[in-house]
C-alpha cells in the first residue's frame, strides 16, 4: 500500500471516538483530582525557594552595583589627581621650554 492509500484509513482512524470504558473507574470530581496536601506542600516549598533567590539576586546586584560605584569613585579621585599634577608640571614650564619665572629651560634632573 502506498502512502496515498494510507491517508484515508489514517484519517478514519485519528477520527473514531474511543471506546468507552469498562465502567470500573469512578468518575472524575474537584475532589479526586485535586493534588491534595502533597501538592500544597509541593507548590509552597517552590514558592519559599523562588522568594529566597529573589531576595539573594537582589542583595548580589545591588553588592554588585555599590562595588562599581566605589571603583568608579576611586578611578575619578587618581583621574583628578593625575590632571593636578599634570597642571602643576606645567605651570613651571611654557610653550618653547623655558621656565616663566626667568627664561631658562627647565632643569631635566629634578628630584
Amino acid at each position: 500500500m502506498n502512502a496515498a492509500g494510507m491517508l484515508p484509513v489514517l484519517g478514519a482512524v485519528l477520527q473514531a471516538a474511543p471506546s468507552p470504558s469498562d465502567g470500573g473507574e469512578e468518575e472524575f470530581t474537584s475532589v479526586t483530582v485535586s493534588p491534595g496536601l502533597p501538592g500544597f506542600f509541593a507548590v509552597f516549598v517552590l514558592a519559599v525557594v523562588v522568594v529566597l533567590l529573589l531576595v539573594d539576586m537582589t542583595r548580589r546586584v545591588r553588592r554588585v552595583q555599590a562595588k562599581a560605584r566605589v571603583e568608579e569613585r576611586h578611578a575619578e579621585l587618581e583621574r583628578e589627581a593625575a590632571e593636578a599634577a599634570a597642571a602643576q608640571d606645567d605651570e613651571g614650564v611654557q610653550g618653547d621650554g623655558t621656565s616663566e619665572s626667568d627664561g631658562t629651560p627647565p632643569d631635566d634632573n629634578r628630584a
